[in-house]
Order: C-alpha cells, then structure tokens, then sequence
C-alpha cells in the first residue's frame, strides 16, 4: 500500500464514479479528496467490473471504465478484511448491503481505520456503532 497512511482515502463506487466519469461530475468532491492518496477496495473493482460485464457497451467504453481502478492502489480482501466484515455481518445482516460491508470491512480493518468517502447513508449506521470515519463533502449554505 502507501507508507503515509494518514493521506489515504478509501473511495466506495459512487464516488470513485463522481471523479472519473466526465458524464456524472460531482464538483463538491474534489475538496474531499484533495491532497489525499486515494485507494479502493476489491469490492469497488468487483463492481466496476460487474457493471462492464452487464451493460452492452462497445468495447472501447467497456476497456475506459475498466481501466478507471487500475490508476488507485487496492485493499485486497485479507483473513483480517473478512474476519471484520463477519463482525459487521453478524451485526447489520439485513440492513446493511452485503458489499457496504465489505466496503467497511476493509476501511475498518487497516491499523488505522482509513476514512471512506462516500455518499451512501447505508454507512452511517456502520460509523455509529464502530470507528468508521465518513468523509463528506461539506454542505453548501444556500
């Protein structure tokens, strides 16, 4: 992984989309990940590589979408990754979407719980019972 794990950033799917599709920009992100050493987990590849597998896209769009994880270092799903997520399981089975879990999982089971940036309420639940850290973009005042 990278040495300073202070800097890191762990990015569920939604928001690795909002910084990488051209089609789906979500500008208020940019200041969330700024200066930070962005990772995903397997999960998020897993997904990526679902959704290229599903949609019927030409290849080229289906090799750029693709492409999009290989440019972040990735939490692989370790004895520790899973070990967390069946706590997590045990906890929030039915509540919670089995891939959040995971998502958590390997943000929760670094010596250091990495913050997660994402959008998804889901994980709210999650950071309310363990040290999961939500990383956000701050609201705009109107």
């Amino acid at each position: 992984m990278v040495d300073d794990q202070s800097r890191l950033l762990l990015l569920d799917t939604t928001v690795l989309t909002y910084l990488t599709d051209p089609r789906n920009p979500e500008p208020e992100w940019d200041e969330v990940v700024r200066g930070r050493t962005l990772v995903l987990s397997f999960v998020t590849v897993g997904e990526i590589l679902h959704a290229t597998m599903s949609a019927r896209w030409s290849k080229k769009r289906t090799e750029n979408v693709e492409a999009r994880p290989r440019a972040y270092p990735v939490i692989p799903g370790t004895i520790g990754v899973a070990r967390t997520y069946a706590t997590l399981r045990r906890r929030f089975f039915g509540q919670v979407g089995e891939n959040d879990l995971w998502v958590a999982a390997c943000a929760l089971s670094q010596a250091e719980p990495l913050p997660l940036a994402t959008g998804d309420s889901d994980f709210d639940r999650i950071a309310g019972e363990f040290p999961l850290i939500l990383a956000r973009p701050v609201p705009t005042a109107w």
